[in-house]
């Protein structure tokens, strides 16, 4: 019963993440054999499992971290566009519209979005990390403001603003409160 023994003892130490070891008895019945020889193919398709499992893993991550590389890019490109498109039509109106001023704030606006893309972009191709924080000490009623701006010019709803008259100072990393802002109003929109 020694080899039943060791074989019983192996099965109950054998698990999926870590390295399990064969059985190596010798002498013993060919019907233990069988079973030993069994035991050592199940060790050898359990590894491969795992292999297969942490490959699986590494990709879904990898997945989701693309998906939401997606995210963060495609979120402020939709109102960059209606921007774009509300600057056209106010310059092929004759009305009397402050365009220089307009014109000013659109690509303030835009440089704004396009400099937090380039930043993501950046911190995807070093190691896909998640962006470090650039603390900051800035106005949250301008950030406000510019990201209104992108939003507000839409046919199928009205986007309005109201900030304090006093300027509100905050510590934060000015691009990644413009990415949370442009998501909570996206999201709205799209609710």
């Amino acid at each position: 019963t020694k080899s039943l023994k060791t074989i019983s003892d192996k099965l109950i130490k054998t698990q999926l993440n870590k390295n399990n070891e064969k059985i190596e008895l010798e002498g013993s019945s060919r019907e233990i054999e069988l079973l030993i020889e069994s035991y050592n193919s199940m060790v050898d398709k359990l590894e491969e499992s795992a292999i297969k499992l942490a490959q699986s893993e590494r990709e879904q991550a990898w997945r989701e971290m693309a998906k939401q590389v997606a995210h963060e890019i495609k979120n402020p490109l939709t109102p960059m566009k209606l921007s774009i498109q509300y600057l056209q039509n106010a310059a092929s109106r004759d009305e009397d519209i402050d365009l220089p001023a307009m014109i000013k704030r659109v690509s303030k606006t835009l440089i704004e979005q396009i400099d937090n893309l380039t930043h993501i972009a950046s911190e995807f191709s070093s190691y896909a990390k998640m962006p470090t924080a650039m603390n900051e000490v800035f106005v949250i009623n301008d950030v406000l403001a510019s990201v209104h701006d992108l939003f507000r010019k839409r046919e199928d709803m009205d986007i309005q603003l109201q900030v304090p008259i006093n300027d509100l100072f905050v510590f934060a990393d000015k691009s990644q409160i413009i990415r949370v802002l442009n998501n909570i109003v996206k999201n709205a929109i799209q609710s």
